[in-house]
């Protein structure tokens, strides 16, 4: 096993066992700003921290709290940057935190039409949900529909993993491993979903004759 994804199975576990609810919230406002925490690990050992399905719940709703903090952050961290140094930024290092240029431009030019909709829809998408609030605050989109659309998406993320951990630790599993099996499942339905697109965008251009 790759022992930086053996530790990155492992940290949210560790961090989970400093406390309760307090640390539930720190871990879902970290993953924010530090992917290497990945939210298919953090967000099912939230899951299985729970004593009770009242717990999960409140656990969910705490985890959601985080995220939205989170977001925040990076919304007024672009709104105070302003839009040439977050681009020159961004160019620069966003390469290290798994931000192209090309992604920070797709989700810029995504806000010019449906904010609110593309806004609860990239809570959905692992790398979008991290960086998505960037480009919010650089265009200075109302705030408070922005975080109210960045809730509703994340609760909507979150709740499934939390939920499938509670569920899986019932049965015995591990942070270690339930992380690897969403980290399968994400990858084959990314797959899934390139192969679909290829075979349409194929299908649109239409059969070539030589």
């Amino acid at each position: 096993m790759n022992p930086n994804l053996s530790d990155a199975c492992d940290a949210p576990g560790c961090l989970l066992e400093l406390g309760g609810l307090k640390s539930v919230f720190l871990a879902s406002l970290l993953e924010k700003f530090m992917p290497i925490l990945p939210s298919y690990v953090l967000f099912p050992v939230i899951g299985m921290g729970a004593t009770s399905v009242a717990d999960l719940l409140l656990r969910c709703l705490i985890a959601t709290g985080g995220s939205v903090g989170g977001a925040a952050g990076w919304y007024l961290l672009g709104a105070w940057i302003g839009p040439p140094r977050v681009r020159r930024l961004v160019r620069r290092y966003g390469r290290w935190v798994l931000l192209s240029p090309r992604l920070y431009d797709r989700m810029t030019a995504s806000y010019r039409r449906r904010p609110f909709s593309i806004t609860v829809l990239g809570q959905l998408v692992p790398t979008v949900r991290i960086y998505q609030a960037l480009p919010a605050g650089v265009l200075r989109l109302p705030m408070l529909p922005f975080l109210i659309a960045t809730g509703i998406g994340a609760l909507c993320w979150i709740a499934p993993l939390a939920i499938a951990g509670h569920a899986l630790h019932q049965y015995g599993w591990t942070a270690k491993e339930t992380g690897l099996v969403f980290l399968a499942v994400l990858l084959a339905i990314e797959g899934l979903a390139l192969l679909i697109a290829r075979q349409r965008l194929l299908a649109a251009k239409g059969p070539v004759f030589e």
